[in-house]
């Protein structure tokens, strides 16, 4: 019978972050330059305890905060405690700070316990990533100090050893720990140790291993059995396959579903991606037991690194007869989106569809937001119509996310034909296809299309944002309609300030590199009062400096000091922060020197001795 939950033999400190508890009052993530108590050990452990902390973990702070604390406390010569050390290098393992972990762990006295969830996290992590010669001597450390090892430090440490050093060294370990205590899953390990000798070809070593761990009490099962019978197979030495499945039948026994279920969630929340996709793979392809949430955890995990390996979980699921989750299905297609799997996707998406997966428009819209991602439109327009067949109304996200794929392809006809085909069934565009086009039109200097669309919107009850008016603005500019321009920002102004002040900004720098400034001058002095528009002064006087039209830029300061009173001197003080990146030298010292002899800026000195320097 297996061990009940709470003493399972697997179960060892998560290392990923939980999921956040519903009620629970949020509390922001430290500082990483927050400074840590270094005046006693005991404040030290709290302060580092609070850093570690479970709820912390997934926050992108949370490390940079721990080292920099851990630093600290090495500047200021602080003793670590000992459980200091073993939370130092826990927390450090979590976010997969290997070597850092493993300094740590290795500064505990040889009288300091050692916790064994730790030092098997650290033995698999070691073994893992390749570093056989810590492993080792962390293993060796753990057997003289008699710490109880546990089927994922044991079994992903023997693994790898075998895989290395072959047989003989597996049977050597597995004799080590013969009598050590009784978290160790030995029908699990023996599938572990058969899959890495397969994996390396050595398929008779393979073999024999099975021979030696059941004559001394390791009862292989049928999962072990079946991974070296696939190794001859694949080998093309049918003889031998036959003879290992019939010792599966005689000798095997039975795989335990619940001891690899939570294998296998062990070992992805100790971030061991690739062990868990290795055992799950001996699992769903000798068709053994394993469940749903196992395989979505798992296509979840393995999706960022190995898409192929994940999209056979999905199949493998698929086959049964069950669906994939939404939110293992949004990490495979990010993925799969990412690796250039187009293809692959729409296959598996065409299976599902044939199987009846989406029930509802919000099914359908993550299929079609997905394959025009991917490129897939063709393929995202016939699920839209298999929509429409089904009764269903479009969703806008689903018409959006085609619209967005189609310009981005330059597809502009079939975009003009798909922005038809809303109106007429009745899905009215919102403010992101207007964008959507908008962007895609002004981009190719359409600017009847773009008027159209931005009339358009404005008579449908749309309200532009500031990327609808920024795209127009930029637009105008470029084709010299500066009225039409002047225009579209009086507009904005009106309906919203903050955005306006935003687009004046745009509209200046547009003025400024069409050389326009005469024009700029005149828009931004008549600026309505409640926009905002220092950073706007101090561009275009920037520019004016930059081409030399210091003459201009000081005509303008004038006006702002006598229309705009209350801001001058911010415009003042950012205009100066602003001159160092200026590329002409002259016209700043010509602007400083003015500005001096109104008594707007006092410390000059250093850009005289910059310009003497600069004549020398």
């Amino acid at each position: 019978m297996a061990p009940p939950p709470s003493t399972s033999r697997f179960l060892l400190p998560r290392l990923s972050a939980p999921p956040a508890i519903s009620g629970r009052p949020h509390r922001p993530p430290p500082s990483p330059h927050a400074a840590a108590p270094t005046s006693t050990p005991q404040a030290f452990h709290a302060h580092l305890a609070s850093l570690a902390a479970p709820f912390r973990a997934g926050h992108p702070s949370t490390l940079p905060s721990l080292l920099a604390a851990l630093s600290r406390a090495r500047a200021a010569g602080l003793p670590l405690l000992p459980a200091t050390r073993v939370l130092a290098a826990s927390a450090l393992l979590r976010h997969g700070r290997l070597p850092d972990a493993l300094a740590h762990f290795n500064l505990l006295s040889d009288s300091a316990t050692l916790p064994a969830p730790l030092c098997n996290s650290l033995l698999a992590a070691l073994a893992s990533s390749g570093s056989l010669v810590p492993a080792r001597k962390l293993f060796d450390r753990m057997l003289g100090r008699a710490t109880e090892l546990d089927t994922i430090g044991f079994g992903v440490f023997v693994k790898n050893v075998g895989r290395r050093d072959g047989l003989a060294e597996v049977l050597r370990l597995v004799q080590a720990v013969h009598h050590r205590g009784d978290r160790v899953d030995r029908s699990v390990i023996a599938a572990m140790v058969a899959d890495g000798l397969s994996r390396e070809g050595r398929i008779e070593d393979a073999w024999q291993a099975l021979e030696e761990m059941r004559s001394r009490g390791w009862k292989p099962d049928f999962v072990a059995y079946r991974i070296v019978s696939e190794a001859f197979k694949a080998a093309g030495r049918t003889e031998e396959e036959g003879r290992i499945l019939k010792q599966k039948r005689k000798l095997g026994v039975a795989p335990r579903k619940e001891d690899y279920r939570e294998f296998v969630f062990a070992l992805l929340s100790n971030r061991q991606i690739a062990e868990a996709k290795e055992i799950a793979e001996a699992i769903v392809l000798g068709d053994f037991p394993i469940d749903d949430d196992i395989l979505n955890a798992l296509i979840c995990s393995v999706s960022e690194n190995d898409a192929d390996a994940a999209i056979m979980f999905c199949r493998f699921m698929i086959g049964k007869e069950r669906f994939p989750s939404n939110n293992m299905l949004i990490h495979l297609c990010e993925s799969l989106c990412k690796n250039g799997k187009g293809d692959d996707m729409w296959d598996f998406f065409r299976v599902l569809l044939d199987k009846g997966y989406c029930a509802n428009v919000r099914d359908y819209h993550l299929v079609v937001s997905f394959l025009s991602k991917a490129g897939k439109v063709r393929e995202a327009y016939d699920v839209l119509k298999e929509v429409k067949r089904k009764r269903f109304e479009p969703d806008i996200s689903s018409y959006n996310s085609l619209m967005e794929a189609l310009c981005r392809e330059n597809l502009l006809r079939p975009a003009k034909k798909l922005w038809d085909e809303m109106f007429t069934s009745d899905c009215s565009p919102n403010l992101q296809t207007y964008n959507i086009l908008i962007t895609k039109f002004a981009e190719i200097n359409e600017s009847e299309q773009v008027k159209q669309l931005f009339d358009h919107m404005l008579q449908k009850g749309v309200s532009p944002d500031s990327a609808t008016y920024t795209s127009v603005i930029n637009m105008f500019c470029q084709e010299k309609r500066y009225e039409q321009a002047v225009e579209i920002f009086t507009k904005c102004a009106m309906q919203d300030p903050a955005a306006a002040s935003s687009l004046l900004i745009v509209f200046t720098l547009a003025l400024c590199k069409q050389g326009n400034y005469r024009r700029a001058l005149g828009i931004i002095s008549c600026v309505p009062s409640n926009v905002e528009s220092v950073n706007s002064h101090v561009i275009l006087l920037k520019c004016l400096t930059d081409v030399g039209e210091v003459d201009l830029a000081i005509e303008h300061i004038k006006w702002i000091r006598s229309n705009l009173s209350s801001r001058f001197q911010s415009i003042m003080n950012e205009l100066m922060g602003s001159l160092s990146t200026s590329a002409s030298l002259q016209s700043v010292t010509r602007l400083i020197c003015y500005l001096n002899s109104e008594g707007i800026v006092q410390e000059v000195g250093p850009w005289m001795k910059l310009k003497e320097d600069g004549y020398a």
